[in-house]
C-alpha cells in the first residue's frame, strides 16, 4: 500500500524543537562570555570570533553551493539533502548579524587600517587604494546582497510549485545556478582576501580563495551528512536515507577532500619553489612554535585519513560511519581555520608566542553554533522535509518499501 507523507512526523518535530532549544541555550551562554571578552579581554576576542565567524559563514555558504551544484547537475543525490542544505543556507541572515563586531571594530582587527603601519610599509600603502575602511565596508554590504540575492533567486526557481509549472523551474534553477556560482566563487574569493588574508597584508596567494570555496564545500556536504544520519530514523528521512543515495554523497564527499588537499598542496608548492621573502613569511609563521603539529594534523586528519575511509564503499552505504568521517571533517575544517587566521593576529615577528588556545574560542564557537543551530532547526522544521512535486524525487526514495515520500 502507498502511503503520502504530508506531513513531518511527531517525533521529527519535538526532535527538531529539542535542538532550538539546545541552540538557543548556548547561544545565551556563549554570547554573555564573548561579551565579557568583547571589553575586557579584546586581543583574545577578535581572533576567536573571527574564527567562528568564517566557520559558520562556511557552513551557510557551503550549504549554498552545494544548492547550486546540484541546480546544475541534477541528480538524485541531491533530492536527499536538499532540505538540509536549504536550511543551512537560510541562516544567511544571521550570518549578517553576527558580522557587526567586525564592521565596527576593524582598526581593531587590520593593521592596514592603522595610518602609521601603512606609512611605515611600503607594500601595504601601494595596497591602501584597496585596503582601507570605506572600502572593506562597501565591498561586505555587496558581497552580502549577492549572496541574499542568490538564495532567493534559489528559492523562487526550486521545483516546488505545481505540477504544470516544474519544467520551466528546473530550467531557470539551472539558469540561475550557473549565473550565482561564478558570482559565489567571485565574491567568497574577494571576501577570503578582505577578512582573512588581510590579517598579513604584506602576503597574498592566487590559490587563497579557491582553497576556502573548497572548503566551505566540504563542510556544507559534510553537515548535511550529519544532519540526515541524525534523522535517518524519523519520516519522511527514513525513505531517502538509502545506502545508494548515501554512496553517491560518499562519493562526492571523496572528491571535495581530494580537491581541497590539492588546493592547499599546490599552494605550497607554488610558494616554495618561488622562494621569495615575502611569500614564504606566512608559512614561517604556521610551521614553527607549535602551529606545526595543526599542519600536521591537517595533512593527516583532513585529508589522509578521511581519504582512505572513504575509499571503502561499505563505509559510504551506511548512515552513522559516513556520519562519523563527516564530523571529523567538521572538526578539522574548524582547526584549519584555526591554523589560517590565528597566527596572523600575533605580530611581534621578534618573538611570536607559540599555539595556545583560549576559553574565547571556545565561547565564540558555541555562541555562533547555538545560534546557526537554533536557525537551522526552525528553517528544517517550518520546510516541507522532502521537495513537492519534484520531478525527480522518486529516484530518491527507496520505493521498496512502498511508501510515497511526499511532503
Amino acid at each position: 500500500m502507498t502511503r503520502s507523507l504530508e506531513l513531518p512526523s511527531h517525533e521529527l518535530t519535538s526532535h527538531l524543537h529539542r535542538c532550538r532549544l539546545v541552540g538557543l541555550g548556548l547561544a545565551v551562554a556563549g554570547g554573555a562570555v564573548c561579551a565579557y571578552g568583547w571589553v575586557f579581554v579584546p586581543d583574545r576576542f577578535y581572533p576567536a570570533w573571527l574564527t567562528a565567524f568564517f566557520y559558520w559563514l562556511g557552513m551557510t555558504l557551503g550549504c549554498l553551493s552545494m544548492a547550486m551544484l546540484h541546480g546544475l547537475s541534477g541528480g538524485a543525490w541531491g533530492r536527499a539533502i536538499r532540505r538540509v542544505i536549504e536550511a543551512g543556507y537560510q541562516t544567511l541572515p544571521l550570518m549578517i548579524l553576527l558580522f557587526v563586531p567586525i564592521w565596527l571594530d576593524i582598526a581593531r582587527i587590520y593593521e592596514w587600517a592603522d595610518p602609521e603601519f601603512v606609512g611605515r610599509h611600503a607594500t601595504v600603502a601601494a595596497k591602501a587604494g584597496y585596503l582601507n575602511i570605506g572600502g572593506f565596508r562597501i565591498r561586505a554590504a555587496i558581497y552580502f546582497a549577492i549572496w541574499l540575492t542568490t538564495v532567493w533567486a534559489l528559492n523562487r526557481s526550486a521545483p516546488d510549485g505545481q505540477p504544470q509549472l516544474e519544467s520551466p523551474r528546473s530550467l531557470r534553477l539551472q539558469r540561475h545556478s550557473g549565473i550565482c556560482f561564478v558570482t559565489y566563487g567571485f565574491t567568497m574569493t574577494l571576501a577570503a582576501v578582505d577578512w582573512l588574508m588581510s590579517l598579513e597584508p604584506e602576503w597574498y596567494s592566487t590559490m587563497y580563495g579557491l582553497i576556502h570555496i573548497v572548503g566551505q564545500g566540504v563542510a556544507g556536504l559534510s553537515c548535511a551528512l550529519v544532519t540526515v544520519a541524525a534523522l535517518r530514523e524519523f519520516e519522511p528521512w527514513s525513505r531517502i536515507v538509502t545506502p545508494e543515495r548515501l554512496n553517491d554523497l560518499g562519493n562526492l564527499l571523496l572528491a571535495g577532500v581530494m580537491f581541497w588537499a590539492y588546493c592547499s598542496f599546490f599552494q605550497y608548492l607554488v610558494i616554495w619553489s618561488g622562494n621569495l621573502p615575502e611569500e614564504n613569511v606566512w608559512y614561517l609563521h604556521r610551521s614553527q612554535n607549535g602551529w606545526q603539529y595543526l599542519a600536521l594534523a591537517l595533512m593527516g586528519l583532513h585529508f589522509a585519513v578521511p581519504f582512505l575511509l572513504l575509499l571503502s564503499r561499505h563505509l559510504k552505504r551506511h548512515a552513522i560511519d559516513l556520519g562519523r568521517i563527516a564530523v571529523l571533517l567538521l572538526f578539522m575544517r574548524y582547526v584549519d581555520l584555526y591554523w589560517l587566521t590565528v597566527p596572523g593576529f600575533q605580530r611581534d615577528a621578534s618573538g611570536r608566542p607559540g599555539l595556545t588556545f583560549h576559553w574565547l574560542d571556545l565561547a565564540a564557537m558555541a555562541a555562533m553554533g547555538g545560534a546557526w543551530l537554533c536557525v537551522f532547526s526552525w528553517r528544517l522544521s517550518a520546510r516541507a522535509k522532502l521537495p513537492l512535486y519534484d520531478p525527480e524525487i522518486t529516484e530518491a526514495i527507496d520505493e521498496r518499501s512502498g511508501y510515497t515520500a511526499v511532503a
